[in-house]
């Protein structure tokens, strides 16, 4: 069985180590958000609740319905939309915060199986409200009222005047925008109602929750920098290990070579070996000369023989010999590489 020479072995787990290393820092750097605690962290809680007024009619015994259903467009006065925002931090922080409600009336046309988007039109429902403070958390609590057959009628007159079948949608929509210890953001509330002259609802088009961390991106860019350059040079130094091994062990001169092979034969294959200082007496023996040592390990593992090592006198050259029965098997150990 073959043996792995220790000091290559060894060479080879510190290049894997540092690689591993170099990788693992690189990692870090990109990931850096993973590793360190921000400095400041929020979470905005969004909900909206509604109801709708109904027309005089004969139909229905309440003025209004409640939501979550599905309605006569035709029987709708007004969706009445509550929306409440709640912000709350970790500490506290300079804040700047605004906000207000935008309906969005959006009309599109089916093309190839794609709605494509034909006409939008923007209306403010409420004045911007602006707010700052050294604060941790706020609340925005807006009620409005939509009066759906004034964007209903809207959107059926440019049906008419443009004499195109179109797809409306009113979204109603509160705006939030706010900037944390100059980090800013923005996030938003949205209903889409439908405008149609059959049956409509209110859907819901947003993310209830939204959390997040601010970190300081600037300390953030300097570990991430250090952490590449670290990692770049233990990938780099076990590349020049690997090359300087690769080079030292092309390079040596057959004497080098001869004494390196030679010794790592009698070192790892001790227990097999005898040295002996006379030329064993090979007449009335079939000589068998072998190409791989291993063959010559087999043999003489399977034989229960040793190895006779002799080494020629005045020449870089060593010969290794098992004996079995009448026949000599033969390994040359000289200043070529090792097979």
């Amino acid at each position: 069985m073959k043996k792995i020479n220790k000091n290559s072995l060894i060479i080879v787990v510190i290049i894997i180590i540092m690689v591993t290393i170099g990788c693992f820092l690189i990692k870090v750097g990109l990931d850096i958000e993973k590793f360190i605690s921000p400095i400041y962290t929020y979470t905005a809680n969004k909900n909206d609740s509604y109801e709708v007024s109904l027309k005089e009619n004969d139909f229905y015994i309440e003025k209004t319905l409640p939501q979550e259903r599905y309605y006569a467009s035709k029987s709708i006065k007004s969706f009445n939309i509550n929306f409440k925002y709640d912000f709350k931090a970790n500490e506290e922080a300079n804040i700047e915060y605004n906000y207000n409600i935008v309906a969005s009336l959006v009309g599109t046309v089916n093309d190839e199986n794609e709605d494509k988007e034909i006409w939008t039109r923007d209306f403010n429902i409420n004045d911007e409200v602006n707010n700052k403070g050294y604060i941790k958390e706020f609340s925005i609590n807006e009620n409005v009222t939509i009066d759906y057959d004034k964007y209903n009628d809207l959107a059926r007159l440019y049906e008419t005047t443009y004499n195109v079948k179109i797809d409306a949608v009113l979204k109603v929509r509160l705006n939030v925008y706010y900037s944390i210890e100059n980090e800013t953001a923005e996030d938003y509330i949205e209903l889409d109602i439908p405008l149609t002259n059959t049956v409509t609802e209110a859907k819901r088009n947003y993310e209830e929750t939204t959390f997040k961390n601010i970190f300081d991106e600037s300390s953030n860019n300097i570990k991430r920098i250090i952490l590449y350059v670290l990692g770049g040079l233990f990938i780099l130094s076990a590349i020049a290990i690997t090359v300087i091994y690769i080079i030292r062990k092309m390079n040596k001169n057959p004497k080098e070579m001869y004494e390196y092979n030679i010794k790592h034969i009698l070192k790892y294959y001790s227990d097999l070996i005898v040295t002996v200082t006379n030329e064993p007496n090979l007449e009335n023996l079939k000589l068998m000369k072998l190409e791989v040592l291993d063959d010559l390990i087999d043999v003489a593992e399977q034989n229960e023989k040793h190895i006779i090592h002799y080494k020629i006198p005045e020449v870089e050259k060593s010969n290794l010999y098992v004996i079995v029965n009448e026949y000599v098997y033969i390994y040359v150990v000289d200043g070529n590489k090792l097979k």
